[in-house]
């Protein structure tokens, strides 16, 4: 039944849930559902659990169950009668003024005589039965409260659990005073271990109460039918009332610990015998019954007897722990309850046993029909000392926190009143004495610069100060402004002045300001800005506006065309929009005629390019998608975009599956939502014909701007200029990268965006599915797909394969790896000049991997034809840059620098070196095997002639090559006119084979001659012969030449010439004329000479002016 109960309780929670939500929907329907159904499952299996589980119990035990239950709850019922009944004791202020005790009891009812005595009156039972004696019963009096408990066998645990929950709901601090442990006379005088026993179980009992209550309760022994004491009733016999209601016994001292003390119990033993022995003359003096006067005499003897017993009792219950701490013992007393009982003549017994008899036949004695010792025990000794037990310190530190806590709380409840109620009315002060202030500067405002509808921005400073004003008190008020303290706030007025002023100022402004730009726009005949106004125009005469960002965007622009909309002026204009918007405000009159003009405008064309434009600004289609990320790592690298080009930022709807999920078919929820939108324009529902010219219409204009909107992303991409052979290698590894290649990812990244698939069409099952699926729209969305594709077909066939063959984008990168590893046979040479040079110097057998690029570049699309020409370009340069500097490094070190070091600075070569050169020199320089015929057989004979200029040495590419300087290829033929010149007669020597013979000379000269050791040439006036003469360099004879004009007196003229080069030195220093055939030269001073023809052999005069200084080396070529 639980289960039940449970899943029932629930189902009832989920249905008052669904029944209070706001949000009622379907799938919460469906939720709750599940859920009950789940709940009575779940309660069924409960149940039948629970019954198979549960075993049939015995009829008598359950009848005992219900009836301790139903005894449990009438002592409840009893205890709260006994506290109604204690409350109309007025002397009580509080509910710890009245002290409880517990009266523990084998059996309480032999000891009713003994309460009442006491002072007590038994609450009455009688719903527990008249014939029943209830263990627990309450004992009424004015000055405390009893609850005698029976320890025997008709208690139950549930009784006592009962009770000890009631006393400390009731006095959760102070359950108890004190408890009175009633021990009857014959008990002690029995066998010593039923005494023990009997100890042990008294001390758990009273252990487990100070733990169920948190104290530690006095407890006073009392020790009840003393007439079971022999003779010792009788001794009180001839006292007065007065003695005998005195309580009879010993209270210990207070002992912070508990437990009792074996000297205090044996002195206060002994004293209440030494009591019976003082007053025993008293005793007999007021007795005449001689059977009284022997009961008097003997009864200090049979008291005294007791003593062992009770204190084995007391010592067992109170004895301290290995702590030193046991129960708190506070004292014993003797009662009599006044009704006759079987006594025991203990001091009899003794003398029996030790006179040696086995067997004793106890006397009758007289018995005592009083109460005795008992009505002032609870008066005099035991309720003086009620507030000795304490109380519970965990309950008292609670409720001292508790009160501590409440009255901080209220003390700090009054502070926070006093201080919302100062806080408050500080806040509507400041707050008025500012509108005020707002208000008056508002008032000299109006009166200075009044409204004026035609004029919107002026309007805009005066309203938006009353909107201050109206800001004011509409602001988010502090906390402690409640809407129940008293105000003397102009709030309502403020708020109707406010919207009453925009009604009457804003929207007329707002209106005039847009018909105006209408009236404009209708006039230039701007079909689209006419739309879009009128539909403005239209929006603001609709109240409740779904897009009102439009008219704010054109409010906003208006001003800043106007050049007033500053941003403060802006920023105003658009509070004072939405407030005028929130409140569904609206302009009163509208130009119907300007509408009718606007509108003949814009038939004219119709509505598909707004409705375009409103569908592309959907966050739907306008989310962009940055492609860069698929373009690879490395892309700007090799190219990049064109400044301010944003194109990488794809918008959805330029995507496949954008143009996938964009529907511009006749039923498409986006054109009705973009209809929606221009409903002032466009109407509430165009006709079916008109639907289908705009789905057309749209479907035409998002082909043409997705095809252009990919042509300009190609048409901004810039190869990067790669300007040297460090740039060139990193993009041709960038290249040959098969993981992340930047010109396949940029190609595949195109065609994937280019490519719109077409999904094929099933065959419809019967004809007229047939003609539903080939409507004109399905045709026309298939028609811009192909269109699309077309398009761009260039990039898709680019990345595509035919046939199994390879893609042309893998041709074009293998020719481009191929091109990088034959690169790399010259960078990674140990000398990568020579071997450019060799390469280049030797026909080539086959078309290298350069020209191979540029043999397929005209076949490449743009991007890749122009990295093909980067790339071919660079390479060749590059080859060819290598093996120009190993031309200039040979150059250098087997040409220019033996001529600088060996003849550059002797003569003949400069004309005014003191040294000659050695002819050894010139000879392993010019001859035939010299240093510069060896270079130029080796490195100049690969050089090509061209049909124009200098020649070349051919380059990687076709019509390009290496050129070196001309002054190279001029000195080539110097060095060859020299080698003619010296080198004539043996190519092996140096010599020059000349003529010579004179010409003329001054008739007062007489001789001229040429010597050295003998004479070379001599002439007298006559007729004359030509003489040869030989220069035969090294082997020249002659190393000093003189040359001497006389007359037949003296010597008019006279010379020397010395070194290898006499004679070069001779004919250049007196050379007048010479030709490729010889020279003319002239000996003597100005008045006597003589003229000499010099005439050499072969087609080079060595003797020209020059011939040997013009041949001067480069220092590169």
């Amino acid at each position: 039944m639980s289960g039940i109960s449970s899943g029932f309780l629930l189902c009832i929670l989920l249905l008052v849930t669904v029944w209070f939500t706001p949000a009622f929907k379907a799938y919460l329907v469906i939720a709750i559902a599940l859920c009950i159904i789940l709940s009575g499952i779940l309660g069924f299996f409960v149940y039948w659990f629970s019954r198979k589980n549960n075993k049939p119990n015995d009829p008598d035990e359950n009848k005992k169950k219900e009836l301790v239950t139903r005894r449990c709850h009438l002592l409840q019922k009893h205890f709260q009668n006994v506290l109604k009944v204690q409350k109309t004791n007025k002397r009580l202020q509080s509910r710890y003024d009245l002290p409880v005790y517990l009266w523990f009891s084998d059996k309480p009812q032999n000891d009713f005589n003994v309460i009442t005595q006491m002072g007590y009156e038994a609450y009455q039972v009688d719903e527990f039965g008249n014939d029943i004696e209830f263990p627990i019963l309450f004992w009424l009096s004015e000055h405390s409260l009893v609850i005698s408990v029976s320890q025997g066998e008709d208690q139950h645990p549930e009784y006592l659990k009962t009770l000890y929950n009631c006393l400390k709901k009731w006095r959760p601090r102070q359950a108890l005073n004190g408890l009175l442990l009633a021990t009857s006379a014959d008990a002690l005088l029995g066998q010593k271990e039923a005494i023990k026993m009997r100890a042990d179980q008294i001390k758990a009992d009273l252990t487990r109460l100070n733990r169920t209550f948190g104290l530690s309760i006095p407890v006073y022994s009392i020790i009840t039918h003393s007439s079971s004491i022999s003779d010792f009733c009788q001794y009180f016999s001839g006292f007065e009332d007065a003695k005998r209601e005195d309580a009879f016994g010993s209270m210990m001292p207070f002992r912070e610990h508990g437990g009792i003390d074996a000297d205090w119990y044996d002195h206060a033993y002994d004293a209440l015998i030494g009591q019976l022995i003082a007053n025993m003359t008293s005793a007999l003096s007021g007795q005449l019954n001689l059977d009284y006067r022997k009961s008097i005499a003997a009864a200090p003897l049979q008291f005294g007897l007791l003593k062992q017993n009770l204190w084995l009792q007391l010592n067992r219950i109170f004895g301290v722990n290995q702590l030193g701490d046991g129960l708190m013992f506070r004292g014993f007393f003797f009662t009599h309850e006044g009704s006759d009982s079987k006594n025991v003549d203990s001091l009899a017994a003794t003398i029996s046993n030790d006179l040696g008899h086995e067997f004793y036949h106890p006397k009758s004695s007289q018995p005592v029909q009083q109460v005795l010792f008992a009505q002032h025990l609870m008066t005099h000794v035991l309720i003086p000392e009620h507030m000795l037990v304490g109380v519970n310190k965990n309950k008292e530190n609670w409720l001292l926190t508790m009160q501590t806590t409440y009255t901080l709380l209220c003390a700090l409840l009054l502070i926070a009143i006093l201080a919302i109620i100062k806080f408050d009315f500080d806040f509507q002060s400041q707050r008025e004495a500012r509108a005020d202030a707002l208000l008056e500067r508002y008032k000299e405002a109006i009166t200075a610069s009044p409204y004026d509808v035609e004029n919107l921005a002026d309007n805009i400073p005066n309203l938006y100060s009353l909107r201050k004003i109206y800001e004011l008190y509409n602001k988010p008020e502090p906390w402690y402004v409640l809407p129940f303290m008293p105000s003397y706030t102009i709030k309502p007025e403020v708020e109707v002045a406010y919207i009453t002023e925009l009604q009457a100022v804003l929207m007329p402004s707002l209106e005039k300001s847009l018909a105006n730009d209408l009236f404009v726009y209708v006039n230039l005949e701007e079909q689209a800005t006419t739309l879009s106004l009128l539909n403005s125009y239209r929006l603001l005469f609709t109240p409740n506006k779904n897009n009102t960002e439009e008219l704010r965007a054109y409010f906003v622009q208006s001003l800043e065309d106007q050049g007033v909309g500053t941003t403060s002026t802006l920023n105003q204009l658009t509070s004072l929009l939405d407030d005028a918007f929130a409140n569904h405000l609206i302009p009163l009159e509208s130009n119907t005629d300007l509408e009718q003009l606007a509108r003949k405008v814009i038939n004219q064309t119709g509505i598909e390019t707004l409705l375009y434009q409103h569908i592309k600004s959907q966050t739907k289609y306008a989310n962009r998608i940055d492609i860069r990320s698929e373009l690879g790592s490395n892309y700007s690298q090799v190219y990049s975009f064109t400044t301010g080009f944003v194109g990488y930022l794809v918008p959805h709807i330029y995507t496949p599956s954008g143009f996938t999920e964009l529907d511009l078919s006749v039923d498409s929820p986006i054109i009705k939502e973009a209809l929606s939108a221009y409903a002032g324009v466009a109407g509430e529902a165009p006709s079916a014909l008109e639907m289908y010219r705009i789905s057309r219409d749209l479907r035409q204009l998002y082909k043409n701007d997705y095809i252009n909107y990919w042509k300009d992303f190609t048409n901004n991409i810039v190869v990067n200029p790669v300007k040297d052979d460090t740039e060139l290698s990193r993009l041709l590894t960038l290249l040959t990268n098969a993981g992340d290649n930047p010109i396949q990812n940029y190609y595949n990244t195109v065609s994937k965006y280019t490519t719109i698939n077409i999904e094929p069409v099933e065959p419809a099952k019967d004809e007229k599915a047939a003609e539903k699926e080939q409507t004109p729209i399905d045709q026309d969305q298939l028609e811009a797909m192909r269109l699309i594709n077309v398009s761009f077909s260039d990039f898709h066939s680019y990345v595509s394969s035919v046939n199994d063959a390879p893609k042309p984008v893998d041709q074009w990168l293998a020719a481009v790896k191929a091109a990088k590893a034959y690169l790399d046979t010259f960078y990674q040479a140990e000398d990568a000049r020579k071997l450019a040079y060799d390469t280049l110097a030797k026909p080539l057998q086959s078309s290298n991997p350069i020209a191979a690029i540029q043999l397929i570049t005209s076949t490449q699309p743009t991007m890749t034809k122009s990295l093909s020409d980067a790339i071919t370009q660079l390479s060749n340069d590059a080859v060819l840059s290598l093996a120009h500097q190993h031309l200039n490094l040979q150059w250098k070190n087997s040409v220019l620098t033996t001529f600088q070091s060996s003849l550059a600075s002797y003569y003949p070569f400069s004309k005014n070196a003191e040294t000659d050169a050695s002819v050894a020199d010139v000879k392993a320089f010019f001859s035939s095997s010299g240093a510069f015929e060896a270079f130029n057989k080796k490195y100049l004979n690969s050089f090509l002639q061209g049909t124009e200029g200098s020649p070349y040495l051919p380059g990687l590419l076709p019509r390009s090559g290496l050129e070196i300087t001309q002054e190279v290829w001029d000195m080539v033929d110097v060095a060859n006119q020299i080698r003619s010149a010296l080198f004539l007669a043996s190519p092996d020597n140096v010599s020059v084979k000349f003529q010579i013979k004179a010409l003329t000379m001054s008739p007062k000269a007489t001789e001229f001659m040429i010597y050295s050791d003998q004479p070379l040439f001599t002439y007298r006036h006559g007729p004359t012969l030509w003489k040869s003469i030989s220069w035969d360099g090294e082997q020249q004879a002659e190393d000093n030449l003189n040359i001497e004009l006389k007359d037949s007196v003296t010597s008019l003229s006279q010379s020397n010439f010395s070194g290898n080069w006499n004679w070069f030195k001779l004919i250049n220093s007196q050379l007048v004329k010479a030709d490729n055939q010889g020279a003319v030269i002239s000996i003597g001073n100005k008045g006597e000479q003589i003229r000499i023809s010099v005439k050499t052999q072969g087609q080079v005069n060595p003797f020209t002016p020059n011939f040997f200084t013009q041949f001067k080396l480069p220092e590169n070529i």
